[in-house]
């Protein structure tokens, strides 16, 4: 958990009635309605894989978070470990992880929202690609 609440987004600000329903938790991540079970599964390993990676590894993180084809959730945990990482460096007066911040938010934005939310993939409608989804969501989400 990124500041002690519940990652889902980072620093991309969406009111609570355009989050994406959580219809469980990993780790502290949301993971996102409108799955099937099999989905869920690998949403969590993947959640499992980011928190076993070092914050010394900020590039990792870099690149999960910014490849659609990763699950919306661990992308978001990504983001927000390396947002945790450069904020306690800010804080301790050490040197911060060699990426941009903006570039990073950009990557993940649209992440976590209804309006947001592709119905084609796992993924934003702001990301080129991603997962397809075996079948596209209702035109209603």
């Amino acid at each position: 958990m990124a500041g002690g609440h519940p990652i889902h987004s980072v620093d991309f600000p969406i009111g609570d009635d355009d989050r994406i329903p959580a219809i469980d938790w990993h780790r502290g991540c949301a993971i996102e309605d409108q799955q099937p079970h099999d989905r869920v599964k690998l949403v969590k390993r993947a959640i499992d894989h980011i928190h076993g990676l070092s914050l010394d590894d900020a590039e990792a993180l870099v690149a999960y978070a910014g490849d659609a084809r990763n699950p919306p959730e661990a992308r978001l945990y990504a983001a927000a470990r390396l947002e945790a990482l450069w904020q306690l460096a800010s804080e301790e007066r050490r040197l911060r992880p060699g990426v941009s911040l903006e570039r990073l938010r950009a990557s993940v934005a649209g992440l976590g929202s209804k309006t947001w939310r592709s119905p084609w993939h796992f993924a934003s409608l702001l990301d080129a690609g991603g997962t397809e989804r075996e079948q596209p969501l209702a035109d209603e989400e």
